[in-house]
């Protein structure tokens, strides 16, 4: 079913035209990711579609009824309700159904005869309306969600208005996952989520029965929760079937198709001008070629982007230099540690860092990943143990507090503060390659964005050409091109790398050592606890090891609580030796035969849901329905077999 329909919208801010004709349409159940470049109106489409703001021309349409949740990427509350005062406030009708339902069960404690049949009829009613709405798991539901993006607690009864920006954050998301919604709208949903609570939302998000509309730079959340991919570009926007991965891929031959295209068309104008050219003055020819001038002028008039050649949207472009010198040894920690009173840090944590080696460092907020780059600089001295640098070696930063720079200079002393032998021709046209033209180069970087912020500190660091590039969240503020031409760069780069990042997409393109800290062998917040992985696509591999960890632990569990189990089934007189009765189908099929169905019924319906992709099935409700019939069907079956190949490890 069709829930959002935008229809030829145009849309312009003063000079800026942020929409030209855009057609989009978005349906039931569906997850979108929304990407661009910044500045295409991926904001502002959420906000035509919530009616904040209003179409210069064209249609929005939305389904009569649609329940939609908005995360906008600045969440704003009344300072003076408590947490749990904000997770009530907009669930009045619920919340009074459940006060009406408790009057009318002390009522009828008192009642009799046909006033007890009426007040017993209408807590029926209300008993059944109160369920179908989820009030009797609200606490529960409540809990779970704030818990599961990392709201302790002990702010349950804490004041908004003491709660940090990035607390306030996920408050605010936690209120649109809880509301009863059919859309969601989720404008950087992960900004101030650490790696743990970002999984916890993919996984609800993948669960959610409604539709979703996820703006968002984490391209491994995209991998994981999109069906579709709607990109913004130049006022229009384009649709492309499958996860990001699928859009890289199907976009790149896709590109590649209209450059052959191009370079067609304009090959038949050039021999159609050049046949002109060679008989307009012929004898015997001049008609021909008047004809064909005619035919040309009337094309280029009816298609007048037939030579318009396919582009790019303008990012950054740059290249670190070669490191001049290199190490065997570039970083060795021995023992060290680091502790802030009882808060432990580090412990006894040994680690080197080859030259040439791209080590990655992640792990929830707070855990010490930035104090550990301090820790290397000698910003900040460990409580125990050794951590030191190759001396001879040049060293470039990146700071995400954006530290390393001087407020108070003008862009183009910034920059030219690393190599003041060049002329300033040579650093604007160095700035020039990170988006810095015109008047941008003459601001005081206290006037900057903190994406302009983050591109400077990258231009400074090219300019610096160091033999050890060390990062601290570089990806931060960067729209998705941008982060791939920032991984394309320390991918060519032949020094050492050392970065911190959250962001799992790039840690598996640029890092081959994975330090992993602050969390426990399942990936729970655990202080002090740290863990290093090697190989390709890292983060994968780790996050692989990690879920094999967790079913190996619950496999464990169940084998352990499954002789108990079974012996109160037998001695209920269950049939069948205590296998249960919807069960005994798989008792002919070897573990390996049951594996061999789960791996391809999880493949079956891995294809099925790629299909909520295609158009053609929200065109058609019959199709629609048949393909949700489907997957549900696919889901029971492996519950089946889930639960099947459970009792046998038992």
């Amino acid at each position: 079913m069709n829930v959002v329909s935008l229809q030829a919208i145009g849309k312009r801010f003063g000079h800026q035209v942020i929409f030209d004709g855009l057609v989009q349409s978005f349906f039931s159940g569906e997850k979108v990711g929304l990407i661009g470049p910044n500045g295409s109106g991926k904001t502002t489409l959420l906000r035509l579609i919530l009616g904040e703001t209003e179409p210069d021309s064209g249609k929005v349409h939305i389904h009569k009824g649609l329940r939609i949740g908005y995360l906008p990427q600045e969440a704003a509350f009344d300072g003076n309700r408590t947490v749990m005062e904000e997770m009530h406030a907009g669930l009045n009708d619920l919340l009074s159904t459940q006060s009406r339902l408790h009057d009318l069960a002390q009522q009828m404690e008192t009642l009799h005869g046909q006033e007890l049949t009426t007040a017993m009829t209408e807590y029926d009613r209300l008993s059944h309306q109160f369920e179908s709405a989820g009030g009797y798991v609200l606490e529960s539901k409540i809990k779970t969600i704030l818990a599961g993006l990392e709201i302790d607690k002990e702010l349950y009864n804490a004041k908004t208005a003491a709660l940090s920006g990035g607390q306030l954050s996920r408050l605010g998301l936690a209120k649109v996952l809880l509301a009863q919604t059919d859309l969601l709208l989720l404008d950087e949903p992960t900004n101030h989520l650490d790696l743990q609570a970002t999984v916890w939302l993919e996984r609800f998000i993948r669960n959610y029965e409604g539709a979703a509309i996820v703006i968002s730079h984490d391209r491994y959340l995209l991998d994981a929760v999109a069906d579709k991919i709607v990109e913004l570009d130049r006022g229009k926007s384009t649709t492309w079937k499958g996860n990001y991965t699928n859009y890289v891929e199907t976009r790149q031959k896709t590109l590649l198709q209209r450059e052959r295209e191009y370079e067609k068309r304009k090959e038949m104008v050039d021999r159609t001008l050049d046949f002109i050219a060679r008989n307009k003055d012929k004898e015997g020819m001049r008609k021909t070629a008047r004809g064909r001038k005619t035919r040309l002028e009337r094309l280029l008039h009816e298609q007048p982007d037939f030579l318009d050649k396919p582009g790019e949207s303008r990012t950054i472009a740059f290249g670190f230099a070669q490191a001049k010198r290199q190490s065997d040894l570039v970083l060795r920690c021995e023992g060290l540690s680091k502790a802030f009173g009882p808060v432990v840090l580090f412990k006894d944590l040994t680690l080197d860092v080859l030259g040439g080696e791209r080590l990655g460092i992640t792990g929830p907020n707070g855990t010490g990943k930035t104090t550990l780059i301090k820790m290397a600089l000698r910003q900040m001295d460990p409580s125990g143990g050794v951590i030191r640098m190759g001396p001879t070696l040049s060293v470039g930063y990146l700071d995400q507090q954006a530290q390393v720079l001087d407020p108070e200079r003008m862009v183009i002393d910034e920059a030219r503060s690393v190599r003041p032998e060049l002329s300033p021709e040579v650093i604007r046209g160095r700035l020039g390659a990170f988006l810095f033209s015109g008047e941008d180069v003459f601001k005081k970087v206290n006037q900057l964005s903190g994406g302009q912020q983050n591109r400077l500190m990258l231009c400074k660091l090219v300019l610096g050409e160091p033999d050890v590039l060390i990062m601290d969240e570089p990806t931060n503020h960067l729209d998705i091109a941008s982060r791939e031409m920032l991984e394309e760069a320390l991918r060519a780069y032949d020094g050492t790398v050392i970065v911190v990042s959250h962001d799992r997409y790039f840690l598996n393109r640029v890092v081959d050592k994975l330090l992993v800290v602050g969390v426990d062998e399942y990936g729970q917040r655990q202080m002090g606890s740290s863990e290093c992985v090697t190989g390709e696509n890292v983060y994968s591999r780790y996050a692989a090891m990690v879920a094999q960890r967790i079913e190996r632990r619950d496999s464990a569990g169940r084998r352990k609580a499954g002789p108990a189990a079974a012996g109160g089934k037998q001695a209920a007189g269950s049939a069948g030796k205590g296998v249960e009765a919807d069960l005994r189908q798989f008792n002919r099929l070897s573990v390996e035969q049951l594996e061999e169905k789960i791996m391809s019924l999880e493949e079956k319906q891995a294809e099925l849901k790629e299909e909520f992709g295609d158009q053609k099935y929200y065109q058609n409700p019959e199709l629609l329905t048949t393909l949700q019939e489907n997957v549900s069907k696919c889901k029971e079956e492996l519950d089946l077999l889930y639960r099947a190949y459970d009792a046998r490890l038992r």
